[in-house]
């Protein structure tokens, strides 16, 4: 046997597609073509936004159905376990196993700890809890909406799902913990805190490291942090907006031009050139670039905006959690314009909203080798199709199992 195993791990937030059953398929397609392509012996699938759906549990039933059914999927792995909680946190998880004998999960309230997986395939769907998960909402209780998007495209922030839901298996005899997130999505509670030259961070960013910190804590009480653990999900991070419309203006010698309403708050940034021609407009559900706005950010797969790409530093920084570089553009937010061509939205500042991390046991199984093929890769899933306005994010690796 080799002494490395390949993983693929993908995870997607399908909050803008919930109610359109074509793009659920076509994101469930291009998911499964990003397995079998790899011809792992595991594969993760996690999701986000379930809740959005008009009918929360079809759309769990419709993913699991596209890719546990997909003919190549159905031939490479004899197994698979999911939860799909559609009643709480609004996250589905979906583990595949070329060998179920090779994999045990693991049920805290099991007087054995691990389980063995059956061959088959173990769906809960719209159940309130499921053996061998654990589900966690950052300490909030939620009254159920469909979605947490207004009429006029602002935020009903009373309504937006966060939380957790993690799982742990024994793979070959290595315990890796999976943990499926979906932080506080706000970019900025307003205006006025992108036109704050002391901004350092968004009331929304600092609410997303709280967030962390929350998931950090339940591990440790869990008695999980020795684990290799691997986290997938929506952290949600924005672009330091501040730092790149100041960078804007610099650059292009504009002037910048703050409107305010009756009260005297910002409601507007815009930047006028010499022309009087605007280049950039930010208001509250706005962010536009003009003319430049879908190149900008594209350009060198958006590596001229990665530079503010740095929400997540904290806790890289801290040792808790790693990532690989995103050599690739932001996965959200994505559009169809007028002549069918995908651009990123003027509504909302793109962002590598959708991120996967891990630990530095994690870190340690991984074969990092740049030179080889069944090292590390980290990229989107669909790069070249349109399946919606947030694209998966996928991790490739080989993970030591001797």
């Amino acid at each position: 046997m080799s002494e490395y195993i390949k993983q693929v791990a993908i995870t997607g937030d399908i909050s803008r597609i919930g109610t359109d059953d074509d793009l659920i398929r076509a994101w469930c397609a291009e998911v499964a073509k990003e397995i079998f392509e790899q011809k792992c012996e595991f594969a993760v699938v996690h999701v986000q936004g379930l809740h959005s759906a008009e009918n929360p549990d079809y759309a769990a039933r419709v993913i699991c159905g596209c890719i546990t059914d997909n003919p190549d999927i159905y031939r490479a792995f004899d197994c698979s376990m999911a939860f799909f909680d559609t009643k709480l946190t609004g996250l589905g998880n979906l583990y595949l196993f070329k060998n179920h004998s090779d994999v045990q999960y693991y049920d805290r309230f099991s007087s054995t700890g691990y389980m063995n997986v059956r061959l088959g395939h173990q769906h809960s769907i719209g159940v309130q809890e499921c053996d061998g998960f654990i589900q966690n909402t950052f300490g909030q209780s939620y009254t159920f909406r469909r979605d947490f998007y207004n009429d006029d495209g602002t935020r009903d922030l009373a309504n937006q799902r966060t939380g957790f839901l993690l799982s742990r298996f024994r793979i070959h005899g290595k315990e890796i913990t999976f943990v499926n997130l979906n932080l506080h999505s706000l970019p900025f509670e307003d205006v006025n805190e992108i036109a704050s030259k002391n901004a350092s961070i968004t009331k929304a960013a600092a609410k997303r490291e709280e967030q962390i910190e929350m998931l950090l804590k339940e591990l440790d009480e869990e008695g999980l942090r020795n684990d290799a653990i691997l986290v997938a999900g929506s952290f949600n991070a924005q672009l330091h907006e501040t730092d790149l419309l100041n960078y804007l203006a610099k650059t292009q010698l504009v002037q910048t031009v703050a409107k305010k309403d009756e009260d005297g708050n910002i409601e507007s940034i815009e930047h006028v050139d010499r022309h009087g021609r605007r280049t950039t407009t930010v208001e509250r559900t706005r962010f536009d670039l003009h003319s430049i706005h879908d190149w900008f950010f594209r350009l060198g797969r958006g590596q001229m905006v990665k530079r503010y790409n740095g929400e997540l530093a904290n806790i890289s920084f801290k040792g808790n959690l790693k990532e690989e570089t995103c050599f690739f553009q932001p996965s959200r937010h994505y559009e169809l314009n007028e002549k069918g061509k995908e651009e990123f939205q003027r509504t909302l500042c793109p962002a590598w909203s959708d991120r996967i991390l891990y630990n530095e046991k994690m870190n340690e199984l991984f074969r990092h080798d740049s030179f080889c093929a069944s090292g590390l890769y980290y990229g989107l899933v669909a790069e070249e199709k349109f399946v919606g306005p947030h694209k998966p994010v996928a991790l490739h690796a080989s993970i030591c199992i001797k």
